[in-house]
């Protein structure tokens, strides 16, 4: 476990800790200090406020208020203990919104732990919205197999996947989709460029495939950004050349 004090940074800030598993925790001792609490006595008052304020909104005060024992040096009396608690977010802000307010320590803990809490719930929310949208697609995935190219369901999976966890995906260029789209927006064309650019584009790609392959590129569904599903031609990085090839022949070659 760590604090790093940072220049100009909040006092609650600083005395933040980070346990090996990354969960955070305020020590209720520090928090006294910061708050300016003359006594660990009346603070303490504060917090078995706090701790029946959790239990009447249904929050688990061992898990919020995790009480530990500390060995603290008293000089030639050896070494005493003294309790303490290792409070989570939710639980520093109700201990603060407990405190004394004439203080104006109490008065800024207050203000830090309110907006840090709003933060932590925006942060959540997306998070959860991200994994809905990931699911939907992944359900998808699930229902068209057997009507695409395996590994092209495999490689989107992945993709997938990976912008979920925040990891850039592993992906073999044979497998990883290419669109059109994507390809036209890489050669700078604008948004409306690209509008009017891609059907064409698209077509004249798939003459080529057919003619060096025999057969029509396999069809993909595509969640497009108005959450609408339709079918578009799956290629792959393995057939960048061929995206090469036919602007180079159609367009000159210029971006």
């Amino acid at each position: 476990m760590n604090t790093i004090a940072i220049p100009g940074q909040s006092p609650f800030d600083a005395i933040r800790q980070v346990r090996s598993d990354g969960t955070e925790f305020w020590s209720a001792r520090d928090l006294c200090k910061a708050v300016e609490y003359e006594t660990w006595r009346n603070f303490a008052a504060a917090i078995d406020r706090a701790i029946l304020a959790a239990k009447n909104s249904g929050a688990s005060p061992t898990e919020e208020f995790a009480q530990v024992t500390q060995l603290v040096d008293a000089g030639n009396l050896g070494k005493n203990s003294r309790e303490d608690y290792e409070l989570s977010r939710f639980a520093a802000y109700l201990v603060v919104m407990n405190g004394d307010p004439r203080k104006p320590a109490i008065a800024s803990a207050q203000s830090y732990f309110a907006i840090r809490t709003r933060q932590a719930e925006v942060v959540e929310s997306k998070i959860v919205d991200a994994i809905d949208v990931s699911k939907r697609q992944m359900e998808l995935m699930q229902l068209a197999q057997g009507l695409i190219d395996p590994r092209h369901i495999e490689a989107k999976a992945r993709l997938v996947l990976a912008r979920a966890l925040g990891e850039a995906p592993e992906l073999d260029p044979a497998t990883t989709p290419l669109y059109a789209q994507t390809y036209l927006e890489e050669k700078g064309l604008t948004r409306d460029e690209v509008k009017s650019v891609s059907p064409v584009f698209g077509k004249r790609l798939k003459a080529m495939y057919q003619l060096e392959h025999g057969e029509d590129p396999k069809q993909y569904p595509l969640e497009t950004k108005s959450g609408q599903i339709r079918p578009v031609n799956a290629y792959t990085e393995a057939d960048r050349d061929l995206f090469d090839r036919v602007w180079a022949k159609y367009y000159g070659g210029a971006a």
